[in-house]
Formats: C-alpha cells, sequence, structure tokens
C-alpha cells in the first residue's frame, strides 16, 4: 500500500508546485499587460506624453514648480483662480491647474 501512496503523494506535490508556478507566471504577464494598457492610455496622461494640455489630464511635475506658476494672473488676462487651483502657463498656453493634485481644469490656448 505504501508503494502506491508515496509515489501519488510526490506526484500530487510536484503537479501542485507546478500549478502555482504557472498560475504565478500567469498573474505576472496579466500585470505586465495591464501595466502596458495604462502606460498607453493612462489614467492621467502628462502634457509631455499628449503633447498638449488637455482637461482631466495631470500636469507634468516640472510644470507646477514655481517657475511656471502665473502670480499675476491680472496682467495675463486671466480670472481669479478659486481656492486650491492656480494658473500655470506651458509654452503659450494657460492651465488652471488643482495645486493638490495637478489635474488641468481648464485650458486657455493663446495662438
Amino acid at each position: 500500500m505504501n508503494k502506491l501512496i508515496v509515489p501519488a503523494l510526490v506526484a500530487a506535490v510536484l503537479a501542485g508546485g507546478a500549478a502555482a508556478q504557472a498560475h504565478q507566471r500567469g498573474e505576472q504577464e496579466a500585470r505586465a499587460q495591464q501595466s502596458k494598457q495604462i502606460a498607453k492610455a493612462g489614467r492621467y496622461r502628462s502634457v509631455e506624453a499628449s503633447g498638449q494640455l488637455r482637461r482631466g489630464e495631470q500636469l507634468a511635475p516640472r510644470y507646477r514648480t514655481h517657475h511656471y506658476v502665473v502670480e499675476n494672473w491680472k496682467a495675463h488676462r486671466l480670472t481669479e483662480p478659486p481656492a486650491g487651483h492656480q494658473w500655470v502657463q506651458a509654452g503659450s498656453d494657460y492651465a488652471l491647474v488643482a495645486i493638490a493634485t495637478g489635474v488641468v481644469h481648464e485650458v486657455l490656448v493663446v495662438r
């Protein structure tokens, strides 16, 4: 009886290990595929990725530095930013951006 049980147990353990490895590989591949899709479409696309400012996108962190923030919005003929927002100049365009998240709420394209 032991001659039958021991090989069956060894086979079951080996099969279970192989199945676990295959499952883990499948999960890794699924995560890699999901990462590629997120990078392609992006939850937040940056200005650098899209090449232009759009509502709902996240402004690149470099544009949120003090150098790009428009302090004197009246001189640029912009409206007063609401609380928690600031005007940022990216090239010739202006974006009303949430300070905490960097999400663009409004875009003014100057041509």
